[in-house]
């Protein structure tokens, strides 16, 4: 259900843009490096099963066609840290995978993309293979930097290998 609605968010965003999007060129052309970081929590286990997950996101994408559909279009990859707590019982893990996402300028500021990457995930003793969904945005402060945000499990596939609302910086390289 959550998947469903991260997906309608994205598709009425992106269909109100659409007339805005005609006259903004695109945040970045082909070529462009950006890279970030971001922390983050995941409230649905806190609230469900009174889990506390919190870990971050350290993410590079690189700008593979820069006028798709009116938006970007990039490929790149994310490493992710999780940390848990229930009932006194402490783990940690750790994942990667590659990731690819697109992306609309809504503003000459304001971008909003959706994304997938599938990968793998390490802890302890196991590792599991993950396929994930995500939305996000970046808001620019500067001409190279930005906030940047994402809802979604960017490492879960019934458990959540990273946080599912994380927040941090990016840069444009």
């Amino acid at each position: 259900m959550k998947k469903i609605i991260a997906i309608l968010a994205v598709v009425i965003i992106g269909m109100q843009a659409a007339s805005n999007a005609n006259a903004i060129e695109p945040q970045w052309r082909q070529g462009t490096t950006l890279g970030g970081v971001m922390a983050g929590i995941d409230p649905w286990y806190l609230l469900e099963y009174d889990v506390f997950y919190f870990g971050g996101i350290g993410f590079v994408d690189y700008v593979l066609v820069d006028s798709w559909w009116k938006g970007h279009f990039t490929v790149g990859g994310q490493v992710g840290y999780i940390g848990g707590a229930v009932s006194g019982y402490h783990w940690h893990s750790f994942a990667a995978s590659p990731r690819v996402t697109y992306g609309l300028n809504l503003t000459d500021k304001f971008e909003v993309h959706a994304g997938l990457n599938t990968g793998l995930a390490f802890g302890k003793g196991w590792t599991h293979f993950i396929h994930n969904e995500f939305v996000g945005m970046h808001l620019f402060f500067s001409e190279n930097v930005a906030f940047t945000a994402q809802a979604g499990y960017a490492f879960g596939l019934d458990a959540s290998y990273s946080p599912s609302l994380t927040a941090g910086i990016s840069f444009v390289f």
